[in-house]
Parts: C-alpha cells; sequence; structure tokens
C-alpha cells in the first residue's frame, strides 16, 4: 500500500509507503523539499499538515505552542497515516539552496579504466548534501588546492556523493586520488554551486551531450529526470575519447528500462576536446534521431569552446537559444584555494 501526498502551494505531488518518512519518500520522487539534518533536531523541514493522518516519531526539535496548534510536523520524523496534504517549502532554483560545508570521507573509488576514477564520498547523517542535478561541488585535502568537479550522483541521496574525475598533471587532489588515498580517508566538500539544473515543471524532450567525463553532470540530470517519472523523450549523446571511453555505457543502457522513450548514442573523439569531425559527426547523430529542436531543453556538458560551437549550431538549426543550457564541463583546479 502506498499514500498521495499533495504538496502546497506547487501542487506536487509524490507516493509515499507507510514504512518511510515523508522527507524520504519526497527525496525518492525527486522532490526538491527543504531539509537539512535528516534526524528530527534542526527543524529545516518542517511542514504543516493540512488534510489527512501521519505518524511521527519523537524528535529533539520543539514546536512552538502556535505551530502545534496549527497541525506542523517534520517530514524526516513523520510517516503517512493516509493520503495527505502539507504545506511545505520547496527548492525552485539554486538560489533556494544554501552554501554547505561538510566533512566527508571516502566510501569507495572505481577504476573503470586506467584515465578515469569514480570517486564515492559519505557525508555524516545528520549532515548530508542539499543539491540539485546539475550543480558541482568543490573538493580539498587540508592545506592543499581545491578542485572543482560536477555531481554525478541524484539529489535524492545527499549522503553519497559521486565525482568522476579524469587524471591530470597539476592537481595534487589528483595526484593522491590516483595514488594513496584509500576508503575512510577525510576529503572536505564545499557546495553547492551552479545554476543550471534541470527545469522540473518544464516537461519538455530532453536533448543530453555530454563530453568525456563531463557525463557526470549529465547523468546527475538523467537519474533526477527518472525520479521525477519523466514521460518525455530523453536523447543522451556522449562523446568520448579514446583514454577514458564510455566508462559507464552499460549504465547508460539500462536507462532504456525505467524511461518510456529514450536513445543513447555513442560517439568518438580524437582527443579530450572535439574536433570538427566530431562535432559534424555528432550534429548528424542529433539530426538522426532527436525530436525537433525547438521542442527541447538542451544540456550541453564539455569544453568551453565545444559548448559555445554547439550552442551556436543548434540555435542556427532552430533550438531556442534560452532553452539550451551549459553546466560545469568538467573538474577543474579551483582558483580559490582551501
Amino acid at each position: 500500500m502506498s499514500y498521495t501526498i499533495r504538496i502546497e502551494p506547487t501542487g506536487h505531488t509524490f507516493t509515499a509507503l507507510p514504512e518511510e518518512t515523508l522527507l524520504e519518500a519526497a527525496l525518492r520522487s525527486g522532490i526538491n523539499i527543504n531539509y537539512n539534518c535528516s534526524n528530527g533536531s534542526c527543524g529545516d523541514c518542517k511542514a504543516r499538515l493540512l488534510a489527512g493522518e501521519v505518524e511521527a516519531s519523537p524528535s529533539d526539535y520543539r514546536f512552538s505552542a502556535r505551530e502545534k496548534s496549527e497541525g506542523y510536523l517534520l517530514l524526516c520524523t513523520a510517516r503517512a497515516a493516509s493520503d495527505l496534504v502539507i504545506a511545505a517549502q520547496e527548492a525552485r532554483t539554486s538560489k533556494d539552496i544554501p552554501l554547505q560545508r561538510i566533512t566527508t570521507r571516502v566510501a569507495k573509488i572505481e577504476a573503470p579504466g586506467e584515465a578515469i576514477r569514480l570517486l564515492h564520498l559519505r557525508t555524516p547523517r545528520t549532515r548530508t548534501l542539499r543539491f540539485l542535478a546539475g550543480q558541482h561541488a568543490r573538493l580539498w585535502f587540508p592545506g592543499e588546492a581545491a578542485i572543482d568537479a560536477p555531481l554525478a550522483g541524484c539529489p535524492c541521496n545527499g549522503m553519497q556523493l559521486q565525482f568522476h574525475l579524469r587524471r591530470q598533471a597539476g592537481s595534487p587532489f589528483i595526484e593522491r586520488l590516483f595514488g594513496e588515498l584509500k576508503s575512510g580517508d577525510t576529503v572536505e566538500l564545499e557546495g553547492p554551486f551552479g545554476e543550471i539544473t534541470l527545469d522540473d515543471d518544464a516537461r519538455r524532450p530532453l536533448l543530453m551531450v555530454a563530453v568525456g567525463e563531463a557525463f557526470a553532470a549529465v547523468k546527475s540530470l538523467i537519474e533526477h529526470a527518472i525520479n521525477l517519472d519523466f514521460r518525455e523523450p530523453v536523447r543522451l549523446f556522449w562523446l568520448a575519447d579514446p583514454a577514458i571511453g564510455h566508462y559507464l555505457e552499460n549504465h547508460c543502457r539500462s536507462w532504456n528500462e525505467v524511461l518510456d522513450d529514450y536513445r543513447f548514442v555513442p560517439l568518438t573523439s580524437a582527443g579530450e576536446e572535439p574536433d570538427e569531425t566530431a562535432i559534424r559527426r555528432l550534429l548528424d547523430a542529433i539530426a538522426g534521431e532527436s525530436p525537433e529542436l525547438a521542442a527541447c531543453d538542451i544540456y550541453i556538458a564539455g569544453p568551453p569552446a565545444f559548448q559555445r560551437a554547439l550552442h551556436q549550431r543548434l540555435v542556427d538549426g532552430g533550438a531556442e537559444a534560452d532553452r539550451v543550457f551549459m553546466p560545469r564541463r568538467r573538474a577543474r583546479l579551483s582558483e580559490a584555494g582551501a
């Protein structure tokens, strides 16, 4: 059995199982609900019950007498006992997400190729990271320069964070990642940054283009769309050079099982920065696979020169200029050290 929860004033709805908290259910469904500690201490996920019945666990947070009389509850400690209507705050844009600084630990490091690492970080249970799909964060070790990289995971789980990092010279962080870094080591994190996120309400076909490890940002966007039960067409074009290849190709193909109208088109380029031949091949593939450009929201993650060039060509081909978005391209050294 599951229950339907409607949020006011947005009118967004999600389903909740009796055994999960309303916060867990909302995040699983792609709802960018306000929260912080997730354990009943801070009150940031406070909401008002307008209709229905809930079961709530004890918490450290103390409501005022007025809040009690008006039916306030904590989404992180309340479970649905019927269909509900609640009044709650949602993050609508990146400006609604606070800047956070968290000490994380390495959960695991995957090596799908010699030149690429998938870094999995775990936050404390009481300090999960709130972010939106398409944003990025700054990572560093104490006393060393920071590196800035896209968040590759789904915002539904801010305790398990993922980053795709390529071998590159001049970065102490990358050198340690490809060297002695191990599970349990501490990594400092600050974020999220970035204003390019998924437009949850647009419901337009999605055209996603990624170059190399900048695929990380696109992965986050698509996984968020999946949680939103996205029904519009999704097209993913991934240009990868031989050094790293399409290191999560099987994962990309698995999205066929959860998206109604999805195509994955892997393409190759001679180097990290696609040359003119690769760009022409990409444009030909887009022309053959994608819905009408004017109908699409388009996301391009790659080197800045490539983003600008492809943006212009897509607009020349009929795309709406203000519906072509360019999230953070790839991991890079931060201008501001830790």
